[in-house]
């Protein structure tokens, strides 16, 4: 509009200077909030403020290229290392008095839709059959799609799930830092928006340990609650392992139907039993070993099972399924994951604060701005040569 042609270096010169303003505005709230007492750090950060009754904190993992590779033992030379993302949200919904949706979406019962969710988190073999055709016309959704349905988004046909909480509004943290850093920033942004006064308060991630060991370090006062999806894969990948397609998913169907109801434990020493029946997995064992699908499997809902009372959840009107962060990483990766894209570790923190920042429907940015026009002197920025 002023007729100015802007380059791409200018470009990217204002990104890495105003995205490493913003990381340091970042880390410098969480020094300030690190340095409190205890006793603030675990309440409200501002009592002028309307305290939320309902919120949700969920993390997980995205992908970038370093331009630096990874020596370490067991990454093979590898540029790929891991972004951390955690949303936060705040949520409308009720308490009932029983479980508003006993009866598992229909979605979660399509074998051609369930088998491709499974595939796409890696559970069962690409070669792994179903009891049913696939339908050509009606493409299975993404992993991220079903986690809609699971937390009662309008699908096709739509379905809304009773007593499925309304998100209101979400923030975004995004960082290329070590876990433990991690932790603090997620921490910090939650006490920011007042989540640690909240009547009910939900964790949300997949299985990995340390997602959990977050947990215990930042929020242990937040309802701890595995995702729904992981889980149903590895039900289905157990079930399945080394039966034919027909009797695998009427054990899936059994299965799968107890999980939702919040009855894990009940399975436990079905797939103990399975798992003698077949032996322990050699040394050896490729991870499409049905001895080792179904050991992992119980492994994993064994170590999981408390986080799994999905009927109590749904009852207290909490998410079950991490869609939001999930989303979310996906709208990360389109800026910062592609097979010829590769990062400094300082450019891929300021492009990941950034990203963070405009995903954030609180509108960090829009303050930002507003301050540093504030601030701004009027000087040119002048730096001394040589």
């Amino acid at each position: 509009m002023a007729d100015l042609r802007v380059g791409s270096k200018q470009v990217e010169r204002l990104t890495k200077r105003i995205g490493q303003e913003r990381v340091d505005q970042r880390d410098a709230a969480v020094k300030d909030f690190q340095n409190r007492p205890l006793v603030e750090r675990e309440g409200v950060a501002d009592r002028e403020r309307v305290v939320p009754q309902v919120v949700m904190v969920s993390v997980d993992g995205g992908r970038y290229q370093n331009r630096e590779r990874d020596e370490r033992p067991g990454t093979v030379g590898s540029h790929w290392r891991e972004s951390k993302v955690g949303v936060l949200e705040t949520l409308a919904s009720e308490v009932h008095t029983s479980d508003p949706d006993p009866d598992l979406p229909q979605c979660f019962l399509d074998a051609a839709r369930t088998l491709k969710m499974a595939r796409e988190i890696g559970h069962v073999a690409s070669g792994t059959e179903v009891p049913v055709p696939e339908i050509a016309a009606e493409p299975a959704p993404t992993v991220e799609a079903a986690d809609s349905l699971a937390n009662g988004a309008n699908s096709s046909p739509p379905r809304s799930r009773p007593g499925r909480p309304e998100r209101l509004v979400r923030s975004v943290v995004a960082t290329a830092a070590v876990a433990g850093i991690f932790g603090w920033l997620v921490n910090a942004a939650a006490w920011s928006r007042n989540f640690f006064g909240a009547a009910r308060r939900a964790f949300l991630a997949d299985g990995q340990e340390a997602n959990w060991t977050l947990w215990r370090r930042h929020f242990p006062t937040f309802e701890p609650i595995l995702d729904f999806i992981h889980a149903l894969t590895y039900v289905f990948a157990a079930a399945t392992a080394g039966r034919s397609a027909k009797e695998g998913w009427e054990q899936f169907e059994r299965w799968i139907q107890l999980v939702w109801a919040g009855r894990v434990r009940e399975i436990l020493p079905e797939l103990e039993q399975r798992s003698t029946e077949l032996g322990p997995p050699s040394s050896d064992a490729s991870e499409t070993d049905p001895r080792q699908i179904v050991a992992a499997a119980l492994r994993y809902l064994t170590n999981n099972a408390q986080r799994m009372q999905y009927d109590r959840y749904r009852q207290l009107g909490l998410p079950i399924t991490t869609s939001s962060v999930e989303s979310t990483i996906k709208q990360i990766n389109y800026r910062v994951k592609a097979s010829e894209k590769f990062w400094s570790t300082a450019g891929a923190e300021t492009v990941l604060q950034l990203r963070a920042d405009y995903l954030s429907e609180t509108l960090p940015m829009d303050r930002f701005w507003t301050d540093r026009q504030a601030s701004a002197t009027g000087q040119r920025d002048y730096r001394r040569a040589g």
